[in-house]
């Protein structure tokens, strides 16, 4: 009960310092001029199943550069507010702390990804072409489980190598690739492709290509979702692990008190 407690207050606290940061509130509109280039240039494809998967990819990949960006800062910015050695005098794990501000986080950032699709609508004129709706809300809800598990591994992350402002724009387009969001990963070369398969939202993203195209077996479709799960999972472990390194060299050492 404690740790849901926890990560009630954190989820609460996130959000309302970010519903009443401009600039957070101004980045739910950055995407659509990207978005709707993109857009353009889907029209292009004589295949309608790719326009349909960037139509509901573009609006993941904005959610998901969002999330990156103010999870994997989080800790940082506690950390360079001095708030951060005060956090850790209560038992709260610390992955339930980020776990809270991931999930503010994510549902503060859903309208951008209504307003990425509404700015790439009114483009194509076209709505996505789906064959199984029902299964392409059960893998976005599973792309959301990946984005979690990716923006919590980018927190304790970015403390340990001081990671500075412009840190995430060496990985985010390469996150993106590997994420499956402009195209499914079996398109990339195989080194690209077997690291991508370390992307929990890669899994998710192929079992939207198959929700769009129609699956060809049920176990097909829960095979990519259980491998999503999965990848999610080992992300976590990772995740906790190194906010292990990160307590640690606060309580015992000060370095990073100092950093």
């Amino acid at each position: 009960m404690n740790t849901i407690r926890a990560i009630m207050a954190a989820f609460i606290q996130q959000w309302k310092t970010t519903a009443t940061n401009i600039g957070s509130v101004s980045m739910l509109f950055e995407s659509v001029p990207l978005a709707m280039a993109l857009a353009w240039m889907a029209m292009k494809s004589p295949t309608p199943p790719v326009l349909t998967y960037l139509l509901v990819g573009v609006p993941l990949m904005a959610i998901c550069n969002g999330m990156v960006f103010r999870v994997g800062g989080s800790l940082n910015g506690e950390l360079s507010g001095h708030t951060l050695d005060f956090a850790l005098i209560s038992r709260t794990p610390l992955m339930a702390v980020l776990f809270g501000k991931s999930l503010a986080q994510l549902i503060f950032r859903l309208p951008m990804g209504v307003l990425t699709l509404a700015a790439m609508f009114i483009v194509t004129r076209h709505l996505p072409e789906v064959a199984s709706i029902p299964l392409l809300l059960v893998a976005i809800v599973f792309v959301c489980i990946g984005l979690i598990a990716i923006s919590l591994l980018f927190a304790p992350f970015m403390v340990l190598v001081g990671g500075k402002a412009g840190f995430f724009n060496a990985f985010m387009p390469l996150a993106v690739v590997l994420s499956g969001f402009m195209f499914p990963i079996d398109r990339l070369p195989v080194v690209l492709e077997e690291v991508a398969r370390m992307m929990p939202t890669s899994w998710a993203m192929a079992s939207i290509w198959q929700a769009i195209n129609g699956i060809d077996s049920a176990w097909s479709f829960i095979s990519t979702l259980l491998a999503c799960i999965l990848t999610s999972i080992f992300l976590l472990f990772v995740t906790y692990f190194m906010c292990r390194i990160v307590e640690k060299k606060l309580r015992i050492t000060g370095e990073l008190a100092t950093y």
